[in-house]
């Protein structure tokens, strides 16, 4: 005849201090055979790595967190390593056991298992080299680049545009894009896939009036649009660009390498 389970209620074989399996293993996951789940008062007075240890369940393989989790998997702790305070279980285990504090970093899994906290599945990347990890094992929920079906440019453009140091309405002009398209990729808010330096726009040796090469107007043009007493609705529809084009032409705020706006005044 073998002893029961001590718990009131339960008929189970007793396999360990008087518990079956199933309350052995809420004792020891939660501190107690009936709990259900952990208790926080466990792990008061208790250090980061304490409370780390008590809710990790190590293999020799991935390194499994048992505490809370957020809805992607990642789990949720909150300790301090080097000044560092880190909110998740995965970069406090990387930070703690390497010294890496992954100043402006992320930390990637190796294992592909958000829930691994195992410091030797993880490694420190760029953001960069995180949408590049997830488009190579499939985990990107967009496709990246010239991949995406709706992308304009290539990666091949997308590279020449980083280091294009031209004016960005002009490089817009050419690639036939929007300029705040430019814009997003110069500030790396997209095509961060893309690896490689970025040129800033260049003011220095910028053409000017109808040397420009997206210039609608010649000198003569902007000459006689000032000179005339038409107005700019009609001067618009004669040279072929809106009113408020001729409104900044006679208010010299543009093409103001031409004369000084003193010589136009009566």
């Amino acid at each position: 005849m073998y002893e029961i389970c001590c718990i009131k209620g339960c008929e189970n074989k007793s396999v360990a201090l008087g518990l079956c399996a199933n309350h052995w293993r809420q004792n020891r996951a939660y501190g107690s055979p009936v709990a259900t789940k952990a208790h926080t008062g466990r792990f008061r007075g208790k250090s980061a790595e304490e409370r780390f240890n008590l809710q990790v369940k190590k293999g020799d393989g991935c390194w499994i967190w048992m505490g809370s989790k957020d809805k992607n998997g990642y789990g949720i702790f909150k300790g301090e390593v080097g000044g560092e305070l880190f909110a998740r279980a995965h970069r406090f285990s990387y930070a703690f056991h390497t010294g890496d504090l992954l100043i402006g970093m992320h930390a990637m899994h190796s294992c592909d298992n958000p829930s691994c906290v195992n410091p030797a599945h993880l490694s420190s990347g760029t953001s960069a080299d995180n949408m590049r990890d997830k488009a190579q094992k499939g985990r990107a929920r967009v496709p990246l680049g010239e991949k995406n079906p709706r992308s304009i440019l290539t990666d091949a453009q997308a590279a020449a545009i980083l280091i294009d140091p031209r004016p960005y309405s002009a490089i817009a002009t050419e690639y036939n894009v929007a300029v705040p398209t430019i814009n997003s990729l110069k500030q790396r808010h997209s095509w961060r896939h893309i690896e490689g330096d970025v040129v800033k726009q260049s003011r220095r040796g910028t053409r000017s009036g109808e040397k420009s090469h997206i210039a609608k107007l010649t000198d003569a043009n902007v000459l006689a649009i000032r000179a005339s007493t038409d107005t700019g609705k009609n001067l618009a529809a004669t040279y072929g660009v809106s009113p408020q084009t001729i409104t900044d032409i006679r208010k010299f705020r543009s093409w103001t390498h031409l004369q000084n706006p003193v010589d136009y005044v009566n």
